[in-house]
C-alpha cells in the first residue's frame, strides 16, 4: 500500500511521486515527436541555406518579387543556421529530432527552477504535466522555442541571485547575446532586469552596484547583432501586431487575442482554469509575493490575453511561480492528503491514455489541431508534392501564392514567390492586397497588377479563389492534391494538357463505377457514437487521407465536375462511416441537381436525423411538393427560394467545419437568390464580425437584416455586439434592449454586464 501522505509537499528524492512522473515525461516525449508542419519552415531554411552560401545575412528580401525593395532585419540569423546545417547533415528527420531535444531541454530547466524554489517532484509533476498541455500547440520548430529556454534560463540566474545571492549573474550577457540573434521576443528580459533590480533595491534598501553592472552589460550586449541598432529597436515594430485594427492581427489565428478565438478548445479551457486559479491564488497569497512577480505577471498576463501566440510565455514564468505559492500555503492545503492517490495514479492513468491518442493522432484531431506524431516532414501540410510537381516540369514562372504555402514553395523550387510568413518583411500593404482578392473580382485586380503565370494556392483555405478561377477561362488547372492547386495563364507552359479530374481518380485508388445500391448502402450507413469514436482513438490510427478526399470533391464541386464530386464525397462517407455530416449535405445538392430525387431524399431523411433548423425547410418542401395546384410562376418562386435555404444551410455547414470564406461565399449566393433573406444576412454579418473583423461591412449586413425584418432580435443583438467592439457604447445598449424587448434572453446578458453604468 502506498503511504500518500504528506508526500505532496515531501522533498526527498526517492518518493512515490517518480513513478507519475516518468509517465508525464514519457507524454511529454511522444508530444515532442512531431512531424515539420510549420508554414514557416521553409523560409527559415532558405534563409540559413543563403547565408552559409553568402557568408552573410541579408539586408533585402530577395525571397519574393513583391517586398524586394523593403528592409529584412533577419533577427532569427543564428536560429536559421542551425536548422539548416542540422538539415544538411541529419534531414528533415533530424529537424523533428531538434524539436525533442529542444522541449526536453526546455522541460528540464523548468524542473530545475522549481526545485531551486524547493517545490517538490509531486508539484512539479501536476504543473509541467498541465503546462504542456496547453502550450503543446506551440512546441514547434520556431525560434520562439529558443525563447521559451533563454526566458527559463534568465529567470534561474536572476532567482538564484535574488534568493542565495549566487553571482551567476555572469550568465546573462551570453545569453543574451544569443537571445537577441535568434529572436525578436529577446526585448523582454529588459522586463525581468528591470524588475528584480527594483525588488533587490527595495528589499534591500539600498543600490545593488554589481547586480546593475551584469544587467547593464546584458543589454549592451544585445547590440552585438548583424544591424546593431536597428536590430535592437526592430522587435518594439513588431508590436503593432496585437493592434485589434491591423490587417495581421484580423486575418490570421494565432496573433487574434485569446478572447477572439476561433473554437474554445482543450488547451483553451485549461489555460483559462490555470489563469483564474494563479490570480486567486496569488491574490490569497498577496502579502508574501516579490515586487518583481508584481511588475512580471501584469505584463505577461496581458500578453497572454492580447495574442494566443504569447501564451506560453506566460505559462513557463507562471508555473514555478504557482508551485512556490503552494508551497507557502501548504498549511492551509493538509486536508487536501485525502486526494493525494486520486492526482497520483490521474496523472499515471492521463499520460498513459494520451501517449496512446498521440500514437493514433486522435488527441491532434480532438483539438482542432494540424499536428502528427512522427519525424520528418508533413506532406498533408507542406506543399510538397506541388512543388515536386512545378520542379518536375520545369514550371520556372511568376507565382501568386497563398500565404501559408509561400515559404516553402521559395525554400523547394529556389524561384521568388508572391508572399510568404515572413510578415515584417511584406508588409500590411500587400496582405490587404490578399484580404481584397477573396472577395468578389478581387482575384482579377490581383491578377492584373502582379501579372503572374502561375496560381500555387491553398486551395481549403483560399476558397474564394477556386470560385474566381472557375469564370477566368483564360486559367487552366494542372495539378491537384489533397490540398493545393496549380493553375497556370493560358500562354504559360502551353505543352502541358489541363488536369483531367478522371486521373484522380486512378491517383486516390477510388472505384471507376458505383450503382445506385452501394451509393444508397453507403449513405444509409449508421454513424458511431461519440463515445465510440472516442474509444477508436486509443488504438485506431487517424487515416488523413479522408480529409484529402473531402478537399478534392469540395473543389470539383464548386468547379461544377459533380460526377467527380460525387466519388470523392461517397469515398469519404464511407471511409469516415458515416461520421461527417457536411458531406450528406453535398451529397444532397449534387443529386438535387443531376435529377436524381431518390438519392437526394435518402441525404435529406438522413440530415433529418442530426439538424433540426432543416427540419423545418425540408417541411416546407414536401408542403410545396403536395400543393400541385400552385401556378408554374409560383412554382418558379419556391424553387428559388429552396435553392437559397440550400445555400442558407450549406453556408451553416461550412462555417461549423470552420470553412469562413465558404460560408460567406454560400450566404452570398442564398442572398442572390434570395435579396429578402434576413438570416443571411444575419448569419453573414455574424461572421464578417467575429471572425474577418470587418465591423463596418457587419454593421451594414445587421441593418439590412433590420431593415427587412425589424422584430428580428438576433441582429439587434449581433449589431449591438458590433458597436461594442467599436466602442460606441451608448449605442450597442441600445440594441441589447430591443433585442431583449423582443424576446431575446441572451441580450439581458449583455445589458446586465455592460449596461448599468450607462
Amino acid at each position: 500500500m502506498l503511504r500518500f501522505k504528506n508526500l505532496l509537499f515531501s522533498t526527498t528524492k526517492n518518493n512515490i511521486w517518480v513513478v507519475p512522473f516518468f509517465f508525464v515525461i514519457a507524454f511529454i516525449t511522444v508530444l515532442s515527436c512531431r512531424l515539420l508542419s510549420d508554414p514557416d519552415l521553409g523560409f527559415h531554411l532558405n534563409a540559413g541555406k543563403y547565408i552559409v552560401e553568402n557568408k552573410t545575412v541579408p539586408d533585402k528580401d530577395s525571397f519574393t518579387y513583391t517586398s524586394t525593395q523593403n528592409d529584412y532585419i533577419d533577427l532569427h540569423w543564428l536560429f536559421q543556421i542551425i536548422i539548416y546545417s542540422t538539415y544538411k547533415i541529419t534531414g528533415y528527420e533530424g529537424l523533428s529530432v531538434l524539436v525533442l531535444l529542444l522541449s526536453f531541454t526546455l522541460c528540464y530547466l523548468l524542473l530545475l527552477r522549481n526545485q531551486r524554489l524547493k517545490i517538490p517532484l509531486s508539484l512539479s509533476c501536476l504543473l509541467i504535466f498541465a503546462g504542456y498541455l496547453i502550450i503543446e500547440s506551440r512546441i514547434i520548430l520556431r525560434p520562439e522555442l529558443f525563447t521559451y529556454i533563454f526566458i527559463t534560463l534568465s529567470l534561474l540566474v536572476l532567482d538564484q541571485y535574488y534568493l542565495n545571492k549566487k553571482r551567476m549573474l555572469y550568465f546573462l550577457p551570453i545569453i543574451m547575446l544569443f537571445w537577441c540573434n535568434m529572436h525578436s521576443l529577446f526585448i523582454l528580459s529588459f522586463v525581468f532586469f528591470g524588475s528584480y533590480f527594483l525588488s533587490i533595491w527595495v528589499r534591500d534598501k539600498k543600490f545593488d552596484k554589481y547586480l546593475f553592472s551584469w544587467l547593464f552589460l546584458a543589454c549592451i550586449t544585445c547590440f552585438l547583432n548583424p544591424y546593431f541598432i536597428k536590430g535592437f529597436t526592430f522587435p518594439l515594430e513588431l508590436f503593432t501586431r496585437f493592434d485589434s485594427n491591423n490587417v495581421f492581427n484580423q486575418n490570421i489565428k494565432e496573433l487574434k487575442s485569446y478572447f477572439h478565438s476561433d473554437i474554445f478548445e482543450l488547451k483553451n479551457l485549461l489555460f483559462l482554469i490555470f489563469l483564474c486559479t494563479f490570480v486567486l491564488l496569488f491574490i490569497y497569497n498577496i502579502r508574501k509575493r516579490k515586487l518583481h512577480e508584481f511588475i512580471i505577471l501584469p505584463v505577461f498576463i496581458y500578453l497572454a490575453l492580447v495574442s494566443i501566440r504569447n501564451i506560453p510565455l506566460f505559462i513557463i514564468i507562471a508555473l514555478p511561480i504557482s508551485g512556490s505559492i503552494i508551497l507557502s500555503i501548504k498549511e492551509k492545503l493538509k486536508h487536501f492528503n485525502k486526494l493525494l492517490p486520486v492526482v497520483y495514479y490521474s496523472l499515471i492513468i492521463l499520460s498513459v491514455g494520451l501517449i496512446f491518442r498521440l500514437f493514433t493522432n486522435s488527441f491532434y484531431i480532438s483539438n482542432n489541431s494540424p499536428y502528427k506524431t512522427g519525424f520528418g516532414i508533413d506532406e498533408q501540410q507542406q506543399p510538397v508534392n506541388s512543388a515536386e510537381f512545378l520542379n518536375r516540369n520545369y514550371l520556372n514562372g511568376k507565382i501568386l501564392n497563398s500565404l501559408g504555402i509561400g515559404g516553402w514553395l521559395s525554400w523547394s523550387t529556389s524561384q521568388p514567390v508572391f508572399i510568404d510568413g515572413r510578415l515584417e518583411v511584406i508588409k500590411e500593404d500587400i496582405y490587404k492586397e490578399v484580404v481584397a482578392s477573396w472577395r468578389e473580382n478581387g482575384l482579377s485586380k490581383l491578377l492584373l497588377q502582379y501579372k503572374p503565370n502561375l496560381i500555387v494556392y491553398n486551395y481549403p483555405k483560399y476558397h474564394t479563389w477556386t470560385d474566381q478561377l472557375s469564370e477566368m477561362p483564360d486559367w487552366r488547372l494542372l495539378y491537384l492534391d489533397g490540398s493545393v492547386a496549380v493553375f497556370v495563364s493560358k500562354n504559360f507552359a502551353p505543352n502541358l494538357h489541363p488536369l483531367d479530374f478522371n486521373d484522380l481518380l486512378i491517383t486516390y485508388h477510388l472505384q471507376q463505377y458505383i450503382s445506385e445500391s452501394e451509393k444508397i448502402e453507403i449513405i444509409n450507413h449508421s454513424p458511431k457514437g461519440k463515445f465510440m469514436q472516442w474509444i477508436d482513438g486509443f488504438y485506431k490510427k487517424t487515416d488523413y487521407s479522408e480529409t484529402s478526399l473531402l478537399n478534392i470533391a469540395s473543389f470539383c464541386m464548386q468547379l461544377k465536375d459533380y460526377d467527380i464530386a460525387e466519388r470523392f464525397f461517397l469515398t469519404n462517407y464511407k471511409k469516415t462511416e458515416g461520421n461527417n455530416n457536411y458531406v450528406l449535405y453535398a451529397l444532397a445538392d449534387i443529386y438535387k441537381i443531376k435529377g436524381n430525387k431518390n438519392l437526394s431524399q435518402i441525404c435529406c431523411t438522413n440530415i433529418l436525423k442530426f439538424d433540426s433548423e432543416i427540419k423545418m425547410a425540408l417541411s416546407s418542401l414536401e408542403k410545396t411538393k403536395k400543393n400541385t395546384t400552385v401556378a408554374s410562376d409560383t412554382n418558379k418562386i419556391k424553387s428559388k427560394e429552396n435553392d437559397a435555404i440550400t445555400f442558407f444551410n450549406s453556408g451553416n455547414a461550412k462555417y461549423q467545419n470552420k470553412d469562413i470564406q465558404g460560408a460567406i461565399s454560400d450566404y452570398d449566393k442564398a442572398i442572390a437568390i434570395k435579396p429578402d433573406y434576413f438570416k443571411a444576412y444575419n448569419n453573414r454579418g455574424i461572421i464578417k464580425a467575429s471572425e474577418l473583423n470587418l465591423n463596418n461591412e457587419a454593421l451594414k449586413d445587421f441593418d439590412k437584416a433590420i431593415e427587412l425584418k425589424p422584430d428580428y432580435s438576433d441582429a439587434y443583438l449581433g449589431r449591438g455586439s458590433v458597436k461594442f467592439s467599436m466602442k460606441d457604447i451608448s449605442g450597442a445598449c441600445n440594441d441589447w434592449e430591443k433585442a431583449y424587448n423582443l424576446g431575446n434572453a441572451q441580450a439581458k446578458l449583455q445589458i446586465d454586464k455592460y449596461c448599468h453604468n450607462k
